[in-house]
């Protein structure tokens, strides 16, 4: 173990060197001055006066309130004022009248002219909120301009008519020296006022953050007082005091830094690493000359991880079952019979033989087709089934076909009788133009359902049932189609793997590949530890060609990610044809026999499966092995479907006239489906019974 230590002090100092600007002011303003007035009406809505015309006027009153400042531009600040103002004055008007009613002294009427003034007098305050933009010049100086909005709280009026000339008199209807004298609500005042302001004024400090301001400030209101053109402005002497806000001082900061580090062997670490395992930090705030020092203590342990490997060795080997030591590819002669299906599928409602799945030739094609040269595939060759049929019928002029339209009986083609000889006029149509077969060897007829008809109440049995149906006099036109070529076989069908791991820690993961040069063979994964044995079945043809080697690998993985492959070889030999015939070694011969048509949910065999299985029994040697497969379509329930293999299964075994153990029977029913159940043709071909003769040869 390797035990580090170390100190590591960082420190940094952030001084200003000129005094920080404010970050904003906010303080209290107030003020007394002038209200005044600018009008231009003879009297308020709604009441009453002789006045010729009111100008203007003036009061006094008292401004207080609340004021803020903040940074916008370096020489514009956001400036806004929040107070209380009053607004009250008077507006006055004086006039010479003539002719007026006047009672003197001595109670005797006189009328004569008169002094009057009229007189408007105003209870005004409001609620005001200003923003603006402030600046300052000259170092003291400032400037402010904005836009004020004030709410009306106080809106009250009284008015009068005094009598100034003569003394002694007063007016004879009131009695009084006065007159017109009303007290109210000023009618149709706004609920608030909106007008401009502007001030100026200088700073006088008092000491480092406050500062005492005396101000020259106007505001004029462009709202009017009523209805009528009645404005109001005021003229402010006052004094501001503000408090300037300053950013804290710039504080330095010290760091120190105490580290320990420890060198530790980890399991699963694939590389060495660094690790903090544990970290302590602890700040202390100290003064240092008007300014706060913070100093940042950080303890630290750190691990240095260096890899300690697990052990993790996986085997793997490949071996042959029982005490075969040699895997043997052989070469063989093979020949397949397969069966042609005598129908042709149309889609529904339809009578085109160009719409179903039939290869159709021309005229001039025909002289170069040749069945045996068709490829081994099921259904390549029942795509020529019409090519077959026309090819065999001019082999044997003496053979006479039927041709039998059918259609599903539901839907479009229900009771459709017209439709299924179309059908059936569309098969002989292609037989007698392309294949020139003479007409009177061709017989046509029509029906609803076929005579054995899949199940119409499902979509594949209605499908199968719209179909034409070829039955010939002469067997050899609808007989298998016997196709010839060499093939491969293994002396053995399985490969066994054999693993085994050990390992200090759990493994969580395996991974087994086989390979024949580049082509892969086996694929399985899995979780834990892998089987001890696992079986890989072998495919003789894909061992044909190339490397006589057969190579797997192992992939395992452990719970810390630790990985390890390895691989085994197992080489074969081959064995051609010419290579058994120069060493006088033994052959073998493969036939392969499909028996078709078992009708749909039918284990019965037909006149045609006994023909062929005639043949059959001729070609079983003493010494031939004969492996029968039974196999059925997708529909039904894979149970039943599996007892319906084994029963054809077993009417072929008894047809052959075989026993057990020679034959070896295999109902392999749904389970494996051996073409495409989407097409009908595919169903069909499923429903069969595969025999195979396996017979060695010198």
């Amino acid at each position: 173990m390797d035990l580090r230590a170390g100190v590591v002090v960082i420190a940094a100092v952030v001084a200003t060197a000129q005094p920080p600007e404010p970050v904003a002011r906010y303080g209290i303003f107030g003020g007394y001055g002038a209200n005044l007035y600018t009008a231009q009406f003879q009297r308020l809505p709604g009441v009453p006066n002789c006045c010729p015309g009111f100008s203007g006027g003036r009061g006094t009153g008292l401004t207080l309130g609340l004021i803020g400042e903040y940074p916008w531009l370096p020489y514009a600040w956001i400036s806004g004022r929040l107070g209380y103002a009053s607004l009250s004055g008077e507006l006055w008007e004086q006039e010479r009248i003539g002719n007026v009613a006047l009672i003197g002294a001595a109670g005797d009427t006189l009328v004569r002219a008169a002094e009057v003034g009229h007189a408007l007098q105003t209870s005004l305050s409001v609620v005001m909120a200003d923003v603006g933009l402030s600046s300052r010049f000259f170092g003291r100086f400032s400037a402010r301009i904005g836009v004020t909005l004030g709410v009306l709280l106080t809106r009250r009026f009284s008015q009068y008519e005094q009598l100034l000339a003569p003394e002694g008199f007063v007016f004879a209807r009131e009695g009084s020296r006065r007159r017109n004298q009303y007290t109210g609500t000023i009618p149709d005042a706004p609920l608030a006022l909106l007008g401009t302001s502007f001030g100026i004024g200088y700073a006088l400090p008092l000491g480092r953050a406050w500062e005492l301001i005396p101000t020259f400030h106007y505001t004029f209101f462009l709202t009017d007082l009523s209805s009528v053109s009645w404005k109001a402005s005021t003229l402010r002497l006052g004094l501001a005091v503000l408090h300037s806000l300053f950013p804290p001082p710039a504080p330095v900061y010290d760091t120190v830094y105490r580290r320990d580090t420890t060198t530790i062997a980890v399991l699963g670490v694939q590389r060495e690493e660094l690790v903090l395992s544990h970290r302590r930090i602890r700040i202390d705030t100290l003064p240092l000359d008007g300014r706060l020092l913070y100093r940042t203590t950080i303890e630290e342990v750190w691990q240095r991880r260096v890899p300690h490997i697990l052990r993790l060795e996986p085997r793997v080997q490949l071996t042959l079952p029982g005490s075969e030591s040699t895997l043997l590819i052989e070469e063989l002669e093979q020949e397949e019979a397969f069966p042609v299906l005598p129908y042709i599928f149309f889609p529904e409602g339809s009578a085109d033989l160009r719409r179903t799945r039939m290869q159709l030739l021309t005229p001039a094609q025909v002289e170069q087709f040749i069945p045996e040269k068709l490829p081994w595939n099921t259904l390549q060759i029942y795509s020529h089934l019409l090519n077959i049929v026309g090819e065999r019928l001019r082999r044997f002029p003496e053979a006479e076909l039927t041709v039998t339209g059918c259609v599903s009986n539901v839907g479009v083609e229900a009771a459709n009788r017209d439709l299924a000889q179309r059908r059936a006029e569309a098969v002989r149509e292609y037989l007698q133009r392309v294949w020139q077969i003479e007409p009177r060897r061709l017989r046509v007829q029509a029906r609803l359902l076929p005579a054995i008809p899949s199940n119409p109440e499902t979509p594949d049995g209605r499908e199968e049932n719209q179909r034409v149906e070829l039955s010939a006099s002469l067997p050899d036109v609808l007989a298998p189609l016997f196709l010839a070529e060499v093939g491969y076989t293994a002396s053995s069908d399985v490969v066994l793997i054999h693993t085994a791991v050990e390992a200090e820690t759990t493994v969580v993961a395996w991974e087994i590949r086989a390979y024949h040069g580049e082509q892969q063979l086996f694929l399985q994964r899995g979780t834990g530890m892998p089987p001890a044995e696992i079986p890989m079945s072998v495919e003789a043809a894909a061992l044909a060609r190339g490397d006589t080697l057969i190579w797997v690998e192992l992939w395992v993985v452990d719970a810390t990610g630790a990985e390890k492959r390895v691989r085994s070889y197992l080489p074969f030999q081959r064995l051609s044809l010419r290579q058994k015939k120069a060493e006088r070694a033994g052959n073998e011969r493969r036939e392969r026999f499909a028996l078709l048509l078992f009708e749909y949910d039918k284990a019965t065999l037909t006149q045609e499966h006994r023909r062929l299985l005639s043949l059959i029994r001729q070609r079983i040697m003493p010494n031939t092995r004969v492996r029968i497969s039974g196999y059925t379509d997708r529909t039904g329930d894979p149970a039943y479907n599996k007892r319906l293999a084994e029963q054809r299964c077993r009417n072929v075994q008894q047809a052959l006239g075989l026993r057990t153990p020679v034959v070896e029977i295999r109902a392999i029913g749904s389970d494996t489906l051996l073409y495409p159940n989407d097409l009908p043709e595919g169903r069909a071909y499923s429903r069969t019974v595969v025999v195979e003769l396996l017979t060695p040869v010198e």
